[in-house]
């Protein structure tokens, strides 16, 4: 289990929130969420934690709280990667959409798969409504090559500069370390240029070439 990948309970497991005490309204709609088997989303977990941390982001009917859960790891029945791009056009705009197509088709043709979290895959996931005319769309890039990191970040250049909301989200690399794409293409050329790093675990500063020194030297074409 990974940050932002969708984490389903069995649909009785048992919860506990810091954020609503049992029986309030926040807590009744996690509750009824996972019953009716959605997903929750997988967090930062804590250093020799016991308990998994995951969570919830609640529809515009409910103001878009989010909840922070935990449960046992015995309450978990399936895990799967954040959902993919191609799962999302019928909740965006036509011309968000294409734009959007043509990003998912460049990162497809060096071997990357497009995952989304945040308002988009929380509608996507429920049907529910999420999202207003500015919201953000996040990304999750996984990628392993040298060739996959540069033809990715000059794919989401153009698409932002395409877009008229903000395209935002990060770039993990092999070993579960990601940065947000946008900051680490402006530290891109920089030799001692450190970016923040959000682990599985921890959040800190590396420095980018740290980084790409874990890529393999593969060219993609695109």
């Amino acid at each position: 289990m990974r940050r932002h990948d969708l984490v389903y309970l069995h649909p009785a497991a048992a919860f506990a929130t810091p954020c609503a005490a049992p029986g309030d309204p926040h807590w009744l709609a996690a509750r009824d969420w996972i019953a009716a088997g959605r997903p929750l989303v997988a967090a930062r977990q804590p250093v020799g934690g016991e308990r998994l941390l995951l969570g919830l982001g609640l529809p515009l009917a409910r103001q878009r709280k989010r909840l922070s859960i935990n449960v046992e790891p015995s309450a978990v029945a399936e895990v799967r990667p954040p959902i993919a791009l191609d799962q999302c056009w019928p909740r965006l705009p036509v011309a968000q959409g294409d734009v959007l197509r043509r990003l998912d088709a460049g990162a497809s043709a060096c071997g990357v798969r497009l995952g989304v979290f945040g308002s988009l895959a929380w509608e996507s996931v429920s049907g529910e409504s999420y999202r207003h005319a500015e919201s953000d769309i996040d990304l999750i890039c996984d990628i392993a090559t040298l060739g996959q990191f540069d033809a990715l970040l000059v794919l989401l250049q153009r698409a932002a500069a395409e877009l008229p909301c903000r395209l935002d989200g990060e770039l993990r690399f092999p070993g579960g370390e990601a940065v947000a794409w946008q900051e680490i293409a402006t530290q891109r050329r920089q030799a001692s240029a450190q970016v923040l790093v959000k682990g599985e675990q921890d959040v800190a500063l590396r420095p980018v070439q740290a980084l790409l020194a874990t890529l393999e030297a593969e060219v993609c074409h695109v």
